[in-house]
């Protein structure tokens, strides 16, 4: 499939050289003494908290970075590779609202946040579970970050997302993880989400979690949320500049740490509305924005990140729908590896949804079977089934169309083919009503995978020590 590509060489190259304009001369904050010391160490210009960083530097350390990598999960078959030109789904990240239906816009809970495990588990076309898919507001925000890594281990045996709360969520995370596949363990069994804090900084506890999953062996995304006209140049070339100069030096930093450690390249820019000031993140300019990454990602050979199922209405109405599509539809065709937000997200990245989530899990089915394209063979070609039916008859009952009936064609879980009569005649539900009976027939099917007894109690005996 050709990927979405607006920008030239030269375009590119611009943009590059404006980076590292960018990071010459005006430098990037990083307000962390170690990471300081390190940056010093290997040679790079560093004046007060700020760090200036040259091209030929930056080039020789991002040049031993793999573009793809596996992630490995406690059951393998739900092992996800990275960077191998398939889109990886992963659910959506940082929502402190739940919207409900009836309720309206609450508060998550931690059951909430337990089901949302349970649904990224058995959804189809989630690779990943998240972390923060919500932020759970019942239970102590000293604890909350321990207790959800501890659940997407008990409740998944899916590849997951880990805490990057601190340098304490990140420990939490690594200690979890060696309990779950031992001390003599290598590889790479979760990724971490660090934020630049833009314009052209980085946060203490960011780069406290870079620091420990760097020198964990496990990698990073590292993307910045640009929005254009506040936290960045109004233009999309000035913010994509910017951008690039906060994801190459945190990009950096790994390498120093951990060379060679696998790194992706993330993206969540976009516009600000002029009119009412919020975040736009249905919008094409995130599309712009999203098809640049993509291109500046496979010019540096770095798996990227960015895009999903995203939308700016706080309902799952028409314009959920078909914002959620456009983004999505392009994050894919903009070659992008890592699709955090692929399902659930609702009002510019404020609320999660059930429905939403079941809903955007069936767009990325849609997605990828339209991704793995068509196969043309002698059988395919059906020569000696068309020449058999000829002018006259049908293929409903053709031998081939018998063997494919229930595997040819991608089928819908929530959509409605019943027809208009059957809709008109109040006997079929619209897509909300739809959404809410497949996620509660999910989580009343689910079962919990095994996990190890003994790998439990070690978990369970972490978990009461640091809990007291």
């Amino acid at each position: 499939m050709q990927l979405l590509e607006f920008l030239s060489a030269s375009d590119l190259e611009a943009i590059h050289q404006a980076t590292m304009e960018i990071l010459q001369d005006i430098g990037i904050h990083f307000p962390h003494q170690e990471a300081l010391d390190i940056f010093k160490k290997h040679g790079y210009k560093v004046e007060d908290q700020l760090v200036f960083l040259e091209e030929k530097q930056i080039l020789e350390v991002i040049k031993d970075i793999p573009s793809k990598f596996t992630i490995q999960a406690r059951n393998p078959e739900h092992n996800v590779i990275i960077g191998d030109g398939s889109p990886v789904f992963v659910p959506g990240y940082g929502a402190p609202f739940l919207i409900d239906p009836v309720l309206g816009k609450r508060d998550p809970t931690f059951e909430d946040y337990e089901n949302l495990v349970r649904l990224a588990h058995v959804l189809p076309n989630q690779d990943m579970s998240g972390h923060l898919m919500v932020e759970p507001q019942d239970i102590p925000v000293e604890t909350v970050n321990l207790r959800m890594v501890d659940a997407n281990i008990r409740l998944s045996d899916k590849a997951f997302i880990g805490s990057t709360d601190g340098r304490e969520g990140a420990q939490y995370t690594m200690d979890l993880i060696k309990i779950l596949f031992g001390d003599k363990a290598s590889g790479h069994f979760t990724t971490g989400l660090i934020n630049p804090l833009s314009p052209l900084r980085y946060s203490t506890d960011m780069l406290d979690a870079l620091l420990v999953y760097s020198r964990a062996n496990q990698p990073v995304v590292i993307a910045s949320l640009i929005m254009a006209g506040s936290t960045g140049p109004i233009t999309l070339a000035g913010l994509l500049a910017q951008q690039n100069a906060e994801l190459l030096s945190g990009i950096v930093l790994t390498q120093l740490v951990n060379p060679g450690l696998p790194v992706i390249y993330g993206t969540a820019s976009t516009n600000v509305d002029m009119k009412t000031g919020a975040l736009a993140i249905g919008s094409p300019e995130l599309s712009l924005c999203l098809a640049a990454h993509g291109q500046l990602a496979r010019k540096y050979g770095l798996a990227s990140r960015g895009g999903g199922a995203l939308t700016d209405s706080s309902t799952l109405d028409a314009q959920a729908g078909y914002e959620s599509m456009f983004s999505l539809y392009s994050t894919i065709n903009s070659g992008i590896d890592f699709v955090l937000h692929a399902a659930g997200i609702l009002s510019s990245f404020l609320a999660f949804s059930y429905e939403k989530f079941v809903m955007d899990d069936e767009l990325c089915g849609m997605l990828r079977h339209l991704w793995q394209g068509m196969e043309v063979t002698p059988e395919t070609l059906a020569l000696e089934v068309i020449k058999n039916v000829g002018h006259d008859g049908h293929y409903l009952g053709e031998p081939q169309t018998l063997e494919r009936c229930r595997t040819e064609f991608w089928l819908p879980a929530i959509g409605d083919r019943s027809g208009m009569e059957a809709w008109w005649k109040g006997e079929q539900q619209d897509t909300s009503a739809r959404s809410t009976m497949r996620w509660k027939e999910l989580l009343e099917s689910y079962s919990e995978p095994k996990l190890d007894p003994i790998i439990n109690k070690q978990i369970q005996d972490y978990l009461g020590k640091m809990l007291q």
